[in-house]
């Protein structure tokens, strides 16, 4: 990755750095501070890093710079569905990824499938369809929230596009009784449609839509899918899902196993946390063991020794994993 952001530098000198570009190095010194955020940052972040960078440009020139890294392929403006706040991500020649975007924590996560690129191409060309370009961005909870998830919850707290089968009803026999003469009952699957604002949830059960208040809500007990097909978290956590570049998280490194980290995820001030204690793109890191009963992993890191919570662990990408 470095010698990718090397090749970008140059490739951003030779378009721009003859032809007099007005505050050329302040419009490079932009690129470079964004080239050291290793995930989907707003304006508001890439303009801290500059700070730190020692650079003071005002809000209407980044935001001019941004756009021109947007325009000439350094860089691409994203917007999520479970947010509206623009962010901007490295967007390097001939490498496509899709995204998986954690509802809970705003995780996001980059994927790359072949069989699933060459299936669209597929699909595209039997309906003789010229496919320019397509992105794919798959809602979800990741897995740190599930294993955080407790095996029953009220429904007011399911999420949107969620299927949840109802186990019990802690309910008077009045509200009972209204509960099922709206068709809710133990044993049936309803699908959450949306969180409306005051509290309000509207539901699909048997193909009706219901709405519900917070408070009705909050009185139906569900069991939410727990993974794939039915299976447990674990058994999902240790499929190799196909990360860019082969990264796994290092929570899923075993012990005795190194490699170099690649990005660090999460929101910017976990990863100021983490780039201080040493976990920065390129440094080799170590697994040295694991605590299963302090929900913790131990890793060495530029010669020291760390304890990392499961959560840190997993925001922490790592590639060219060796003994």
């Amino acid at each position: 990755m470095p010698e990718r952001h090397q090749q970008e530098k140059e490739q951003f000198r030779r378009l721009f750095g003859r032809r007099g570009l007005d505050r050329f190095e302040e419009r490079f010194q932009i690129l470079e501070s964004f080239l050291k955020l290793e995930s989907h940052v707003s304006l508001a972040q890439i303009a801290d890093q500059v700070r730190q960078d020692g650079l003071r440009v005002d809000g209407d020139f980044l935001r001019q710079c941004m756009e021109q890294l947007c325009r000439f392929g350094f860089a691409s403006q994203v917007v999520f569905d479970q947010d509206d706040t623009m962010l901007y991500e490295h967007r390097h020649l001939g490498v496509h990824h899709d995204h998986m975007v954690c509802t809970k924590c705003g995780e996001i996560l980059e994927f790359n499938d072949d069989a699933l690129e060459n299936l669209q191409e597929k699909l595209a060309a039997e309906y003789g369809f010229f496919m320019l370009q397509h992105k794919m961005e798959i809602y979800g909870l990741c897995g740190q929230c599930m294993a955080q998830r407790d095996d029953l919850i009220p429904l007011s707290r399911a999420r949107i596009g969620e299927k949840v089968e109802i186990v019990n009803v802690a309910a008077g026999r009045n509200m009972q009784i209204r509960f099922a003469s709206m068709g809710l009952r133990t044993g049936i699957t309803v699908e959450i449609i949306s969180s409306a604002i005051g509290g309000q949830i509207v539901i699909a059960s048997d193909f009706n839509r219901l709405i519900l208040c917070a408070g009705m809500a909050s009185k139906i007990w569900v069991r939410p899918e727990k993974g794939p097909a039915g299976g447990s978290n674990d058994e999902a956590k240790n499929e190799d899902l196909p990360f860019v570049n082969k990264s796994l998280p290092l929570v899923r490194i075993p012990p005795g196993k190194q490699g170099s980290i690649t990005r660090v995820n999460g929101g910017h001030f976990p990863r100021r946390r983490l780039g201080k204690m040493g976990f920065q793109q390129g440094v080799l890191v170590r697994v040295t063991g694991s605590s299963p009963s302090s929900d913790s992993i131990e890793v060495m890191v530029r010669g020291q020794h760390l304890s990392l919570s499961q959560k840190d662990a997993s925001r922490i990408l790592v590639e060219n994993i060796t003994s």
